[in-house]
C-alpha cells in the first residue's frame, strides 16, 4: 500500500461485484475508508466481510433509482465514515436491443439505473461534498456515450447523459469538487461484451476468453481487452492528489478503440 488515498472517505455504488468490487478494493489498498452501497444488500455484505482485513470497510443496501433511498445513503454513510470525500457513481445496468425492438420496460429500467440513479446519488451528496472541501466525484460512464454502436442507441443515450451531467456538475461544484468521468472498454472479466462472448460459445465452440482475445486482435489498437483492475486504477487516480488539476474529463480506459 502507497497509501495515496489516505484520509478518503469514500462510496462506491454498486459496489458488491465487478468494477464496483475491484475499485473498492484499490481503495481500500491505497489508504480510503469505503462505503460500498449495492441494491443486493446481502452481496454488498459478503464483499465487505471479504475485503474487510485490508482495511476499513462496511456495507449499505440501496437502490440508486429512489431518492429516499439516495438520501438515507448518504446519510448513514457519512454517520460511518465522519464525511464523505470521495463518490464513485459506479451503479449500472447493462442492456441492448435494435431500437426497433428493445421494450420499454427496458428502456425504463436503463434510464431509472444508468442516468436517473447517478442523478439521485450526486444530488444526496454533492452539498455534504462541497462542504467538505477537496472532495471528488467519479461517474461511471462508457464509451458507448461516446461512439455510436448498433443495438446500444439506449444504453449510450443514458451514457451520455451521464457525460453531460458530469461536465456541468464540474463547473456547478467548483473549486471544491473535483468531477470526472471513467468510459470503460470492453472488460475482459465482467459486463455485456463478456456476456456476448459467452452466448458466442454456443455457435463458434471455443472459450469465452479465446472469442474475447480474438476480438481485441481484431478491433482493439493495444490488441488486449481491460480489466474491473483497469478502470480501478484509473478510479485511484482520479481520487488522489495527483489528479488535483483534472475536473469535467471523461476519460477513456479501453485500449484505444474511443480517442477524443
Amino acid at each position: 500500500m502507497s497509501g495515496r488515498l489516505t484520509g478518503r472517505r469514500a462510496v462506491v455504488t454498486g459496489g458488491a461485484a465487478g468494477i464496483g468490487r475491484a475499485i473498492a478494493a484499490a481503495y481500500l489498498r491505497e489508504g480510503a475508508s469505503v462505503v460500498i452501497a449495492d441494491i443486493d444488500a446481502a452481496a454488498a455484505d459478503r464483499t465487505a466481510a471479504e475485503l474487510s482485513g485490508t482495511g476499513e470497510i462496511s456495507a449499505l443496501g440501496c437502490d440508486v433509482t429512489k431518492s429516499s433511498e439516495t438520501r438515507t445513503l448518504a446519510g448513514e454513510a457519512t454517520r460511518r465514515l465522519g464525511s464523505v470525500n470521495v463518490l464513485v457513481n459506479n451503479a449500472g445496468l447493462s442492456g441492448r436491443g435494435l431500437i426497433t425492438e428493445i421494450p420499454e420496460d427496458r428502456i425504463d429500467a436503463l434510464l431509472a439505473v444508468n442516468l436517473k440513479g447517478v442523478i439521485l446519488c450526486a444530488q444526496a451528496f454533492a452539498q455534504g461534498m462541497y462542504d467538505e472541501g477537496e472532495a471528488v466525484m467519479i461517474n461511471m460512464s462508457s464509451q458507448a456515450g461516446k461512439r455510436g454502436w448498433p443495438e446500444l442507441s439506449v444504453y449510450g443515450a443514458t451514457k451520455a447523459g451521464v457525460l453531460g451531467m458530469n461536465r456541468a456538475l464540474a463547473v456547478e461544484l467548483a473549486p471544491r469538487v473535483r468531477v470526472n468521468a471513467i468510459c470503460p472498454g470492453y472488460i475482459s472479466d465482467v459486463g455485456m461484451a463478456w456476456r456476448g462472448w459467452e452466448a458466442r460459445v454456443q455457435t463458434e465452440g471455443g472459450d469465452a476468453a479465446g472469442i474475447g482475445r480474438r476480438f481485441a486482435e481484431e478491433n482493439i489498437p493495444l490488441q488486449r481487452l481491460q480489466s474491473a483492475s483497469d478502470i480501478a486504477n484509473t478510479a485511484v487516480f482520479l481520487a488522489s492528489d495527483e489528479a488535483r488539476e483534472i475536473t469535467g474529463e471523461a476519460i477513456n480506459v479501453g485500449g484505444g478503440v474511443v480517442m477524443d
